[in-house]
């Protein structure tokens, strides 16, 4: 396994993956409001970049593994 930018990537969108999480209940619990619209729409903004980031970066990777072959 050759260490690269798209294992950084990878690394990266899962903490902004957690971190939006990590906001969206931190918040909902300081505030005492777990229906705000605002908060959902950071929220599920930050969570897509994650989520998106996660899966192309696993391709990329998959993508150099199978031209080092």
């Amino acid at each position: 396994m050759k260490f690269t930018g798209n294992y950084v990537l990878q690394y990266l969108s899962f903490a902004l993956l957690l971190g939006s999480v990590a906001f969206y209940v931190g918040w909902s619990i300081a505030y005492g409001d777990w229906n705000d619209i605002g908060l959902y729409s950071v929220s599920v903004i930050l969570i897509l970049f994650g989520i998106l980031g996660i899966f192309l970066s696993h391709y990329r990777i998959k993508q150099e593994e199978s031209e080092i072959r």
